[in-house]
């Protein structure tokens, strides 16, 4: 997995001290989630506390707190005497969690385009060119194609749909960032984003199933190589 990964960030992740007066939970949550997503700290990568306190020059309180949140976002797990590791997922398993997304994403953009009104669809249209403007930035892509999917979730009126959709984005975060390494992909996103507006505003359920199909296969694909090796 370690060679499809992007290069680590240098104004991100466990390199240089902590900036104050921000949150120090927020910074360290913020350096080591950037660090799980570039691939500096790799799937199976133990994180000790007292390590992450030290070579960030911060007490080991906020630290302990940041990676309750890691792990309660699913990017961090317990392992054994080994305490916390980044979270390892095993081929089958990402593969099956992209097939349940693309048929829950399915079915969130089919409901979501009967109840959406035009100024709906002019905020996925906005977001579209702010994914535009931002296709070199992969922190900030995968930050917007979050909040698309979310919009039209927040569309679609159904809670344990809701709920099922965002445990599992939660669930494959980390394998929706890899699917943005690379520059093609990262606009190949786009285009399939725009893809599904088009479609939702035609009203047609199978022209919204299959943009949205296209759009999580090509995704899923996109990781294959990682899950390959997990």
């Amino acid at each position: 997995m370690g060679s499809h990964a992007p290069s680590p960030a240098k104004a991100g992740g466990l390199g240089g001290r902590l900036e104050r007066p921000r949150s120090l939970r927020e910074q360290i949550y913020q350096r080591l989630r950037t660090a799980i997503f570039t691939g500096e700290m790799l799937p199976g990568t133990p994180v000790i506390e007292a390590e992450i306190a030290a070579s960030l020059g911060a007490s080991r309180t906020p630290v302990r707190e940041a990676l309750r949140r890691l792990e309660s976002e699913g990017l961090l797990e317990p392992r054994g005497l080994r305490g916390t590791v980044v979270r390892e997922l095993e081929r089958e398993e990402v593969a099956c969690m992209f097939d349940v997304r693309e048929a829950l994403e399915t079915i969130a953009a089919q409901r979501a385009s009967r109840r959406m009104a035009e100024r709906d669809y002019a905020e996925l249209e906005r977001l579209l060119e702010r994914m535009k403007k931002h296709v070199e930035d992969p922190l900030e892509l995968e930050r917007l194609d979050t909040l698309f999917h979310e919009r039209i979730l927040a569309h679609a009126d159904g809670k344990r749909l809701k709920k099922m959709l965002e445990d599992l984005r939660a669930d494959i975060l980390l394998w929706r960032f890899i699917a943005l390494a690379t520059p093609q992909r990262r606009h190949e996103v786009v285009a399939e984003h725009a893809a599904m507006v088009d479609a939702m505003r035609s009203l047609d359920d199978a022209a919204v199933a299959r943009a949205t199909s296209r759009h999580i296969q090509n995704t899923k694909a996109s990781v294959g190589p990682h899950g390959d090796d997990a």
